[in-house]
């Protein structure tokens, strides 16, 4: 993939971790601050994206392995389409789930680790990665909505699992989102504020 200018924050976590509301919170404080950023999601908006969410996320499930194949190319779409042009125009992107989250929910289902990211070697990688980390059982119990086919506590809890091996692997940065929703924003706010200054410093 092309190079990129500017800066690149993925949020992940098991569902009902908050990544979604604290991805959106993000880009509102940051717009204050007098950013430009955008807010993007995996599964994207596109055909493919579309029909991950529309059809086999919400009505029926498929194998793993289609499924590592699908996320994998609406995620070239989505960087190729939607991530890259952002970036090269200098944007903060901010986008809930990426690649990680194949590795995590496919994984989990037993689709070989590795297989997964050889298939998603295309990826950009992000200049910070942030894993909101809350015990599986308090997850779930967050989601109000209809709850998806992956959204299953046997699931969830191996998918926090790879989630904090690649913690380990120092993939991810770890922050406990098990805290009050304004203490997890003001962490996530200094990890992405310090990546930017850093960021900044090495173009200077």
């Amino acid at each position: 993939m092309e190079p990129r200018d500017g800066v690149f924050i993925v949020l992940e976590g098991i569902d009902g971790s908050g990544k979604t509301l604290h991805t959106r919170n993000l880009c509102f404080q940051l717009r204050k601050k007098g950013f430009v950023c955008k807010y993007t999601a995996e599964p994207s908006k596109g055909q493919i994206g579309r029909l991950l969410r529309d059809e086999f996320l919400s009505r029926r499930k498929i194998s793993p392995e289609i499924e590592t194949l699908l996320f994998a190319a609406d995620r070239f779409h989505h960087i190729k389409y939607d991530i890259l042009p952002m970036l090269q125009r200098k944007f903060i992107v901010i986008s809930d789930r990426y690649h990680y989250a194949s590795i995590a929910y496919q994984g989990a289902q037993g689709v070989e680790i590795k297989w997964i990211k050889n298939i998603n070697n295309f990826i950009i990688k992000p200049d910070l990665a942030i894993y909101l980390d809350v015990p599986a059982e308090i997850g779930l119990s967050r989601i109000r909505r209809t709850k998806s086919v992956m959204e299953k506590l046997d699931l969830e809890k191996q998918v926090r699992k790879i989630y904090l091996d690649l913690v380990k692997e120092k993939e991810l940065t770890y922050l406990n989102a098990n805290k009050s929703i304004d203490e997890v924003n003001k962490e996530i706010f200094d990890l992405v504020i310090r990546t930017i200054n850093k960021k900044q410093k090495k173009e200077n």
